[in-house]
């Protein structure tokens, strides 16, 4: 992919989270035992990593890439789909709850999930590596820092 080394690792959880968004989108056409099985699953997963990638994200890698460009309208779309991301996970563990998981919850979130993942690793994680300079990009350490 040609990353910077600190990106990498965020590069490699995009691509499990675009494996979860395929699973909630095929889910959202299976059957309800199917749906609460993956809807749990991702729950599970958004809770215990996911929401340690975008506190990496938001805490350590935007600040860096704001000062280097400002508030630019990609940057706050990623960040304003963070909260977004939230918030669906939140009511689909609420259906989970529940035992009932509505098809368009799963494809809300699915087809959220991957276009927001496209747009960071496309558009955003570009734009990082061509402002940052990469002497300081390199100096970022998101797998050994505790946030």
């Amino acid at each position: 992919m040609g990353r910077h080394s600190p990106l990498v690792l965020l590069s490699e959880e995009h691509h499990r989270e675009l494996a979860h968004a395929r699973r909630l989108l095929r889910a959202a056409d299976a059957g309800p035992e199917e749906r609460l099985a993956v809807a749990s699953a991702y729950v599970d997963a958004f809770f215990t990593e996911t929401v340690g990638h975008f506190r990496h994200e938001e805490e350590i890698l935007f600040p860096l890439y704001l000062r280097h460009a400002g508030s630019t309208p990609v940057l706050e779309r990623i960040l304003r789909e963070h909260m977004e991301l939230h918030g669906l996970v939140r009511a689909l563990r609420a259906e989970a709850a529940a035992g009932n998981i509505a098809p368009e919850t799963l494809r809300t979130l699915g087809d959220l999930l991957h276009d927001h993942v496209r747009v960071e690793e496309r558009e955003l994680f570009k734009e990082i590596e061509r402002i940052v300079p990469a002497a300081e990009l390199e100096g970022v350490r998101l797998s050994e820092q505790s946030v």
